[in-house]
């Protein structure tokens, strides 16, 4: 055991020194390896037990090395799981918006409908609303809606403004969740008389 320890201990003074000699330590630092050399020397099993303690902390954070990499590894592949989902969803909501009707003209040669040339009516106003001209079909007929408004009021008075260009059976419907309500009646639930 004896010639053990006396390895050990030339074995880490051997490499005390030369990490020594590579740092140019000072007299403080020389003074205070050169005093625990000399606690070891009285206590060789103290050394071991300081080297296994280490062998222990350096196992410890190599496994926590390990963890870490597994980890991040894991967040990575989540990361890139992510990106391909955003890049999926930017992607049906670029076909969505282009799947949006507007009032702006595409790139190219298109034709419109004229429906009248009017000095003092004024539709521009509905624009924004005016997006869709829908087709419903309806036990063998055909009626048509236009435009989707929020405020029964605007409704109205569009109801009114293309009652001017002739369409005289305008009126406005009401749509709740996709399904139009039959008895709904505009004039009545604004109690106009």
């Amino acid at each position: 055991m004896k010639k053990i320890a006396t390895v050990l201990l030339t074995l880490f003074l051997v490499l005390s020194f030369t990490a020594a000699e590579a740092q140019s330590l000072s007299k403080k630092e020389k003074k205070t390896i050169k005093k625990e050399i000399k606690t070891y020397k009285k206590d060789p099993e103290k050394w071991v037990s300081m080297q296994n303690r280490h062998t222990r902390d350096v196992q410890d954070l190599s496994d926590e090395i390990i963890d870490l990499k597994l980890k991040l590894a894991a967040a990575n592949i989540e990361k890139r799981a992510l990106a391909d989902k955003l890049a999926t969803l930017e992607a049906d909501y670029t076909s969505l918006k282009k799947s949006i009707p507007s009032t702006k003209l595409p790139a190219g040669t298109v034709y419109q409908v004229q429906m009248g040339y009017y000095q003092y009516l004024d539709l521009m106003s509905f624009n924004e609303k005016l997006k869709i001209i829908k087709a419903e079909e309806i036990d063998g007929a055909k009626r048509y809606v236009i435009g989707h408004f929020e405020d029964v009021m605007d409704a109205l008075q569009f109801s009114n403004d293309i009652k001017v260009l002739g369409i005289k059976d305008a009126f406005v419907s009401q749509y709740v969740n996709g399904v139009r309500n039959m008895d709904y009646d505009a004039l009545k639930a604004i109690g106009a008389k």
